[in-house]
């Protein structure tokens, strides 16, 4: 048994690294053990706030004393540093996605496996609480036959190229939580899809601001997934489901006060992942759901290129 609280070393202090951070500093039963931070400047600010520093995963692992890692580097990292800290047996949480495409997420789901340790990765919607209360009555049928399912994902402003030249598009980027939750919420599995941008988007060979997808889900439902780089009203997700018993309609980010929300969620979910690493029962998505939502993402961002159908499901159990 890990002794209490469980060490955290957070690797990564950028903008969603600094995030979790908050996150950490509220959760229970853990602490932060140490930040890796490549960056000179960004690392030194966060010194100055007394937390142990390290410029390198190799610094870290030399000097130990941590039990459990939180990956917020840049997603293109996200495999090598998996793989690296599965051959050292840690436990990790892992912000998504896993890897920037399928075969990285398969690499890191195996490496994982085969080290028998704890795994989560930051779908962080599984902790809001109106989700989860949507989830259940989903399951105890309150809502009829689910019929469609509608998650919207709309952001305040655009990130910075650079970020977006390291995400994987805005299909990979936003889109996997959209997937993740649409699976998590009904139980079924996106079968195929098709996919489109806004004016000037994928097909004319950048990056889109706007993406459209439609699925057909494994139990008969239709689900859309709708994503946009900016929207006046701030930072919003919100997701409808219509049943044939009933509807609703759940707005869990919205502005300013959604952001509480948000952080709320990081540390449940941060709690969660200790908990596990503990040896209680893993209540986050674990790797084979990242691998999922990354299958229909992927293929998401090819059917914006070129508009065509996707089969997920076959793909998913190839």
């Amino acid at each position: 048994m890990i002794r209490e609280p469980i060490r955290i070393a957070l690797i990564g202090a950028g903008r969603m690294g600094r995030t979790h951070l908050d996150a950490l500093q509220r959760a229970e039963g853990l602490s932060v053990a140490a930040i890796v931070e490549p960056v000179a400047s960004v690392r030194e600010s966060v010194a100055a706030r007394g937390y142990r520093t390290e410029a390198s995963v190799d610094a870290l692992l030399d000097q130990a004393g941590f039990d459990a890692v939180l990956i917020a580097a840049p997603s293109d990292q996200h495999l090598e540093l998996v793989l690296r800290f599965a051959g050292a047996g840690i436990p990790m949480l892992c912000e998504k996605p896993v890897g920037i495409g399928t075969a990285e997420a398969e690499q890191a789901l195996a490496a994982v496996q085969r080290a028998g340790i704890i795994f989560q990765v930051g779908y962080w919607r599984r902790f809001v609480p109106e989700l989860r209360a949507l989830r259940h009555r989903i399951a105890a049928g309150a809502l009829g036959e689910i019929v469609q399912v509608s998650c919207h994902q709309w952001d305040a402003e655009s990130p910075s190229a650079e970020f977006r030249a390291h995400s994987g598009g805005i299909a990979v980027d936003m889109g996997v939580h959209e997937f993740d939750q649409t699976r998590w919420l009904t139980g079924q599995d996106v079968a195929w899809l098709t996919a489109a941008s806004g004016a000037g988007g994928a097909q004319a060979g950048r990056d889109p601001d706007v993406a459209v997808i439609l699925a057909q889900l494994t139990g008969g439902a239709a689900a859309t997934v709708s994503l946009g780089r900016t929207f006046p009203h701030g930072d919003c997700c919100w997701v409808e489901v219509f049943g044939t018993g009933g509807y609703e309609r759940i707005p869990f980010i919205w502005g300013e006060p959604g952001q509480r929300a948000f952080g709320e969620a990081l540390v449940a979910q941060a709690n969660a992942f200790a908990a596990a690493v503990r040896g209680e029962r893993q209540l986050g998505a674990g790797g084979e759901d990242a691998l999922a939502a990354l299958t229909a993402a992927e293929l998401a961002a090819g059917s914006l290129l070129d508009g065509q159908r996707r089969e997920v499901l076959a793909r998913v159990g190839a």
